[in-house]
């Protein structure tokens, strides 16, 4: 039982007190006041890094079963004693034209690092300013893609919310996904992260984006 409750939102500092908040019929607020991530972004630990095209095919890394080494178009990692775990919150994929082989994506991971430095830009989702991300990603649109040196090879973690039929790609046709991974994968310190294709298709061109929390280990 609350004897006295707030009616409306406050402005306050870090380590101020508070009451429970009522909304104006005297109801208790019981639900997200704002945007499901807002609070973590407004904070600066949520980032970004997007790949708007590959160029036609997927790279030998981004598909299941790749070696070690293996060349990636897009892919995340950890760096070693990064201090960080990195929270996978959203993955997004949209098909832009060719022929994608038949079956789902999966949600690759890799256990131990890379000694190649990162292609990809990434960017803090406080837009234009916040705090810089201590992961190194790799985003290219080079179908040869980026070879991953001195790491292991990608393993197959779980489906992502993706699949498609081996279906040439034509206007107005779309296929795309959003996947709300909503922290149920981590990619911890010395590991990776990358979204694998059971094969590399015909002349295919997508985009990619993935989006993360970044948390004291």
């Amino acid at each position: 039982m609350f004897p006295s409750v707030r009616v409306g939102p406050q402005i306050l500092a870090d380590g101020d007190l508070t009451q429970e908040r009522a909304t104006k019929d005297g109801s208790l607020c019981g639900i997200n006041a704002h945007g499901y991530y807002q609070e973590p972004t407004y904070r600066g630990n949520v980032f970004t890094m997007n790949l708007p095209a590959t160029a036609t095919g997927n790279a030998a890394g981004n598909l299941v079963g790749a070696a070690a080494a293996a060349a990636v178009q897009f892919a995340l990692m950890n760096p070693p004693a990064s201090g960080k775990l990195l929270v996978l919150l959203r993955f997004r994929l949209g098909i832009i034209s060719g022929t994608p082989v038949g079956g789902p994506v999966f949600h690759g991971y890799y256990i131990g690092s890379t000694s190649v430095a990162g292609t990809g830009t990434i960017l803090s989702n406080v837009v234009g300013n916040g705090a810089a991300s201590v992961a190194k990603g790799f985003a290219t649109a080079a179908q040869a893609g980026t070879a991953l040196t001195g790491g292991p090879a990608v393993l197959t973690h779980m489906l992502a919310n993706f699949s498609t039929t081996a279906t040439a790609q034509a206007s107005p046709y779309c296929v795309s996904t959003d996947d709300l991974l909503d922290g149920c994968l981590i990619v911890p310190q010395g590991g990776g992260w990358a979204p694998l294709w059971a094969a590399a298709g015909t002349s295919v061109l997508c985009g990619y984006s993935i989006t993360w929390e970044e948390i004291p280990v």
